[in-house]
């Protein structure tokens, strides 16, 4: 993957033909600014493109810099409202957890992106919500789950000392059986 990674037209110099990654590259390029439009790109080039991470090349393909652009977009989205909803959570577990989750989604679409584009080197894991991997796609949509409850219970007001239905902290009077009034 690595010497893939630093010499990835390698291949087409040997005589062997463009591999993935070459192909990758070169889907971006005929994507241009605009795209080729949905459903014109040539992704079977690419191999297995729509079960990996090389969906992102035909997405590109299809979309141009400009739907890229606005696709990742939605991805960074995501990431700082999940980063939001992190900070707003009253619990400290709560706020480590969606934070945590949040990380994990921005980190996951910048090593997919960064070794598609050929900034890194490959890892093989699937771009959330657009590859086809049936684990992955549940664990995302999993991790939007989560981060929607955590982001409801920050929203949630906090309870008023005295309201009806709130239980009082251990060791006070009212805990001890003392009702004051």
């Amino acid at each position: 993957r690595v010497e893939n990674w630093l010499h990835p037209f390698a291949s087409i110099a040997a005589g062997r033909g463009a591999g993935q990654l070459a192909q990758s590259l070169f889907a971006f390029g005929a994507g241009g600014l605009l795209g080729t439009g949905l459903g014109q790109g040539h992704s079977i080039l690419i191999g297995f493109a729509a079960k990996s991470d090389f969906i992102l090349a035909t997405a590109g393909e299809e979309l141009g810099l400009v739907g890229l652009s606005a696709l990742f977009l939605l991805y960074a989205l995501l990431v700082a409202r999940g980063l939001r909803s992190g900070l707003a959570v009253r619990d400290p577990f709560g706020r480590l957890l969606a934070v945590g989750l949040a990380a994990i989604l921005g980190l996951q679409v910048f090593v997919i992106a960064g070794g598609v584009t050929d900034l890194i080197p490959l890892t093989g894991m699937a771009m959330p919500f657009l590859a086809q991997g049936g684990s992955s796609v549940v664990t995302n949509w999993v991790i939007v789950a989560l981060l929607i409850r955590l982001s409801d219970s920050a929203r949630t007001p906090r309870p008023v000392r005295g309201e009806p239905g709130v239980v009082a902290p251990p060791g006070t009077a009212s805990a001890a059986g003392k009702d004051t009034v």
